[in-house]
C-alpha cells in the first residue's frame, strides 16, 4: 500500500508539471488583406483604399479568427510568469501576468522600451495613479489577441481584454524589437486605417476582416 501511494505521488507530480507548462501563441506572419466598410459608423476617409464599398489593407500579419486560437495563458492556467521575449506574444503572456499580480512598477518598466519610461514616470508618478494601475490590472480576467501586424518599425496587436466583471473591450498594443527582443512602446495611433480597424472590431469579428 506504501508503494502504491508512492508511486501515485510520483504519477501525480508528473501531470501538475505537464499541465503547467508555458503556452504561447505562434508567432507567424503572412500577407494579410483587410476590408473595412466605408459605412460604418467611425470610419476614417481613405479614399485612396477604396473598391466598391470597401477599403483594402494590405498587411503582414496574423489574425485570430477564433477565441480558442488567440487566447493568452495565464499564470492560472500554468504560465511561470517570465519568458525570453522573442515574439510579441510571449511579452503580452508576461504583460497579463504582471497585470494580474498588481502591476508592480518595476515588472512593468522591464516590459517597456527605453523612449517609454518617461510615459510610465507619470503613471506611478503619485499614489493615486499607482492605485489606478493597480486595479486596472487586477481587474483583468483575461486577453485574446484577434490581429497583428507589422508597422514603421514595429508590430501592432489588437487585442480583446475581459474584465473579471464578464465586460470586455478591444485595446492596441505596439511592440518595438530591441537588441533582439519585443518591448511594449508607447503608441500615438495617428494612422486613419488602424483607426478604421480598431473600430472595426468594436462591432465586427475577426473572420468578417478577411476578403
Amino acid at each position: 500500500m506504501k508503494t502504491l501511494k508512492i508511486i501515485w505521488a510520483i504519477v501525480l507530480a508528473f501531470t501538475v508539471k505537464a499541465a503547467a507548462e508555458d503556452q504561447f501563441l505562434n508567432f507567424s506572419e503572412a500577407p494579410l488583406k483587410v476590408a473595412i466598410p466605408i459605412g460604418m459608423q467611425g470610419y476614417q476617409p481613405t479614399p485612396e483604399f477604396v473598391v466598391g464599398t470597401n477599403a483594402f489593407y494590405t498587411l503582414t500579419g496574423q489574425i485570430f479568427t477564433n477565441a480558442t486560437d488567440g487566447r493568452i495563458q495565464t499564470t492560472s492556467e500554468g504560465f511561470s510568469g517570465t519568458t525570453d521575449k522573442s515574439t510579441p506574444w510571449k511579452t503580452l503572456t508576461e504583460l497579463l501576468a504582471v497585470y494580474q499580480q498588481g502591476s508592480d512598477e518595476k515588472k512593468i518598466r522591464s516590459l517597456y522600451n527605453a523612449s517609454s519610461q518617461s510615459f510610465l514616470d507619470r503613471i506611478y508618478s503619485t499614489p493615486e495613479m499607482t492605485a489606478k494601475m493597480k486595479t486596472h490590472g487586477l481587474a483583468t480576467a483575461g486577453m485574446q489577441a484577434v490581429l497583428g501586424f507589422d508597422f514603421k518599425d514595429g508590430f501592432v496587436a489588437i487585442v480583446k481584454e475581459t474584465q473579471v466583471s464578464g465586460t470586455s473591450f478591444m485595446n492596441t498594443f505596439y511592440f518595438v524589437k530591441t537588441n533582439g527582443v519585443y518591448l511594449v512602446s508607447t503608441f500615438r495611433n495617428s494612422d486613419k486605417s488602424i483607426q478604421n480597424i480598431e473600430v472595426f472590431f468594436n462591432t465586427h469579428s475577426a473572420a468578417e476582416l478577411i476578403k
